[in-house]
């Protein structure tokens, strides 16, 4: 018996062969009930609730208190503004300065006083470019009667070619802005109302970011602690407090930068008219303490694995290290964060502090009574001088946070040469003619004499062995009214002064000995530069002090021989 079997091919479309090749594109996940009744699933039942509720009350969850959580907190302050400032030491006799409202105290506070020589070539180019650039907006052309007036530079061979081709167009800003401050200068004859105003616009930029005027440039660096030192005035003249940094390192001004002085007075030739004092209340919300790894307050709530409070190394010594973790394991949720706005500028007391709970009682929180005990510590308190109590209150100095440096144009190095018994201050880096840094290292080194002994001598003898003209000494002092004690003074190996920069430029440059540790250090020139409140840009020169480098060999060597 036979059977005839027909077989058909049929082609498969692509897109159905793709599709059957391929994965599977997506899943499908579809829940169903047995007994059609969902609702044991959301019970989440436990196997023995008696137990739990046993280790419940074990830990005292049970326990309840007629107390509310803090739900919104009520503030009450009385804040002061800053009103003015003195440069240096606090000196109840010295002048003082009015604090100009919404300026930064950072560039005030930093910027160099004005030197013999002016600015670099380079920003004297600049500025007066720009003068010339605004008084031809203005309406008025000015840049023939400035060449004459206030030429860049002579042409003479010191001077690099490209600040000789410069002043053919540019004129010199610096001499521009003296001519300034005297009155009208002669270029300016014909000027417009429009002209007038915009080189009074230039000459007010000019003074306070570029180069001051030297009778209002107060200085506020100690060259003989190689700091900044300077007192600022909160509140009224009859109800003052002034505040005094006794030694700031240059960067970031804060509240931990002062001191309070209990018996400084600042006083100003003509007190500002408006010297109110600010009272507010504010009523915020209370947000409790939160941070990675915090315990938990329930029983069964579990913490975050990333953090293990179990593995921190705590010595009985390391107090910090034990203080944090009792906080965290112990007193975490007992805590909470009240914002506040404050003023910058300003100095914040505290007069109320009372909370209303989700109950609705309101409560006030009274101060923290610590006078039955020896030493005072308050959070952002600032340490009163001679004194062991600190003044209560906020201070938010009128400083900024957003500062940008740039390369540093100068830098000296303050070392201990131990193997020569001397110290030392290498100018690494100063500026040359145009303002831009350079190398000291690069200039050209005197060269040593070779050895020429005279025969029948086979050694020839050296006083000294040379230095290099960078390497500054500093000499030792003595002191008068303190016996063995001395200071370091800058010396020369040399009949001259070899110090070419600024930071070495005083003489005589008198440092205090213990400012010169075995470590060393570092002191840096650096244009700083900032946005104020009002979207203004400020420059300025800032110096900056770090840890050097260590010690130092200069080579220095006495009677020595050689062949």
């Amino acid at each position: 018996m036979s059977s005839d079997i027909q077989v058909s091919i049929k082609a498969i479309p692509d897109n159905l062969r793709a599709i059957a090749r391929g994965p599977a594109a997506w899943t499908r996940l579809e829940p169903q009930s047995v007994s059609g009744d969902p609702s044991p699933g959301l019970e989440a039942r436990v196997h023995d609730p008696l137990w739990m509720l046993s280790r419940q009350w074990q830990f005292g969850e049970f326990r309840g208190e007629d107390a509310g959580t803090p739900f919104a907190v009520h503030v009450g302050s009385t804040s002061e503004c800053v009103t003015a400032w003195q440069p240096g030491t606090l000196q109840n006799d010295a002048p003082a300065f009015p604090m100009p409202v919404h300026e930064p105290l950072d560039p005030i506070v930093e910027r160099e006083p004005p030197t013999l020589n002016g600015p670099g070539l380079r920003q004297r180019a600049e500025a007066g470019s720009l003068l010339v650039t605004s008084l031809a907006d203005a309406g008025f052309d000015a840049r023939i009667g400035l060449l004459d007036s206030c030429r860049l530079v002579a042409n003479v061979p010191s001077v690099p070619r490209l600040f000789q081709s410069l002043a053919l167009t540019c004129p010199d800003g610096h001499a521009a802005a003296d001519a300034l401050d005297v009155g009208q200068p002669a270029w300016l004859d014909g000027a417009g109302p429009a002209a007038l105003a915009a080189a009074a616009d230039w000459l007010s930029w000019y003074r306070k970011s570029v180069s001051a005027a030297t009778a209002v440039a107060p200085d506020s660096w100690i060259d003989e602690r190689i700091e900044y030192r300077f007192s600022v005035r909160v509140g009224a003249p009859d109800s003052q407090r002034v505040l005094t940094a006794p030694l700031h390192d240059g960067g970031a001004i804060d509240w931990y930068s002062f001191d309070c002085a209990p018996t400084g007075q600042l006083r100003l030739p003509e007190e500002p008219f408006d010297q109110s004092t600010t009272t507010a209340t504010r009523t915020v919300i209370a947000s409790p303490v939160s941070y990675g790894g915090m315990a938990s307050d329930r029983l069964w709530q579990f913490e975050d694995g990333a953090v293990n409070f179990g593995k921190l190394e705590v010595q009985p010594h390391d107090i910090a290290r034990l203080c944090f973790v009792e906080f965290a394991m112990i007193y975490g949720s007992d805590w909470f964060v009240v914002p506040i706005d404050l003023d910058a500028g300003s100095f914040t007391t505290v007069t109320e502090l009372a909370y209303t709970t989700t109950f609705g009682d309101r409560f006030v929180v009274p101060p923290a009574n610590d006078v039955g005990r020896t030493g005072r510590f308050r959070l952002f308190g600032l340490d009163q001088i001679g004194s062991d109590q600190t003044l209560n209150g906020l201070f938010i100095p009128p400083s900024t946070r957003a500062t940008v440096e740039g390369t540093a144009v100068e830098e000296v190095l303050f070392l201990r040469d131990e193997s020569a018994n001397m110290a030392w201050a290498i100018e690494s880096t100063v500026q040359d003619v145009g303002g831009d840094p350079r190398r000291r290292r690069d200039e050209p080194q005197p060269a040593i004499d070779p050895a020429n002994p005279q025969p029948p001598a086979e050694l020839q003898y050296r006083l000294a062995t040379g230095v290099p003209p960078f390497w500054i000494p500093l000499v030792p002092v003595p002191t008068a009214g303190r016996r063995g004690g001395f200071v370091l003074r800058k010396g020369t190996m040399t009949d001259a002064d070899e110090s070419v920069g600024q930071l070495l430029d005083p003489t005589p440059f008198t440092l205090f000995e213990e400012e010169v540790p075995r470590e060393g250090v570092r002191v840096c020139r650096v244009p700083s530069l900032l946005r104020t409140t009002d979207g203004r840009r400020t420059r300025w020169i800032a110096r900056r002090v770090s840890v050097g480098v260590g010690e130092g060999s200069s080579g220095l060597a006495f009677d020595g021989a050689t062949r």
